[in-house]
């Protein structure tokens, strides 16, 4: 009878959190096609992190790929547990929709690129005298505080096209997006554009509201935290040049 009780105790000690919080053994993910972040095949810095975060043994990550405001409404109804990359700006207008992680997991670096014969080099003020454009996945006039959206584009040729043939002044970028880009299989030359670091802004994940969401959510913001103090994190992002590990109180 005792070496019984000693088995069940050691079973019910070594159940995992997930399972008493009822979590589903499947992990929906609603993202973009981010090349180096979440690439088609089910490669990328984005997949590692999460998949380093939820234990493989414990929860299955399963990519649903489509545009960004559709990965968002999918979230938002419902049918899929998570999204990544919400911004800050975004983050104020879904907090009543979205369950937002605790703390950012990354950063955006946006940056201006224009054509020195024909911009000088942009001033974070002084955009709003500019004809701009930026990619369609991102709302950075309220980033910005822009009195309205610039031109938006399908992708980072079409902008950077935009600005060599004088269409726009500038062409807003995330910066390791653009890098990813032009160090691609194919290298692309940004001369004879420049581009001018503007500004970092912090992304979140934001899970469905609802329990399965909530569940989620939480096992992220414990284990973000724990896996932060440890210095696994830290040593993560290491290998990751991409990523920008937040500063955690």
């Amino acid at each position: 009878m005792i070496y019984r009780f000693y088995l069940l105790c050691c079973f019910l000690a070594f159940q995992p959190a997930f399972a008493e919080q009822r979590v589903p053994a499947e992990l929906q993910i609603s993202t973009p096609i981010w090349p180096g972040f979440t690439n088609a095949d089910g490669s990328g810095a984005y997949v590692d992190l999460f998949q380093f975060v939820y234990p493989k043994d414990q929860v299955q990550l399963v990519w649903n790929f489509s545009n960004y405001s559709r990965a968002i409404a999918l979230v938002q109804q419902g049918k899929h547990h998570m999204v990544p990359g919400l911004s800050a700006h975004e983050s104020i207008s879904q907090r009543e929709i979205l369950l937002l992680s605790t703390h950012p997991f990354d950063f955006d670096l946006i940056v201006a690129i224009y054509h020195p014969e024909h911009t000088a080099p942009p001033r974070l003020e002084q955009l709003k005298q500019h004809k701009l454009a930026w990619d369609l996945a991102y709302d950075l006039h309220l980033l910005l505080d822009l009195p309205a959206k610039g031109y938006e584009v399908l992708d980072i040729k079409q902008g950077l096209e935009l600005v060599k043939n004088r269409r726009v002044d500038i062409y807003l970028a995330e910066k390791s997006e653009l890098l990813q880009y032009l160090q691609g299989e194919t290298p692309v030359k940004l001369q004879p554009l420049h581009y001018k670091e503007l500004l970092r802004d912090p992304i979140y994940l934001a899970f469905a509201n609802n329990e399965a969401g909530q569940a989620f959510k939480e096992i992220w913001d414990r284990r973000f935290i724990d896996l932060y103090k440890t210095g696994q994190l830290k040593q993560f992002y290491r290998h990751y040049p991409q990523l920008t590990l937040p500063t955690l109180d």
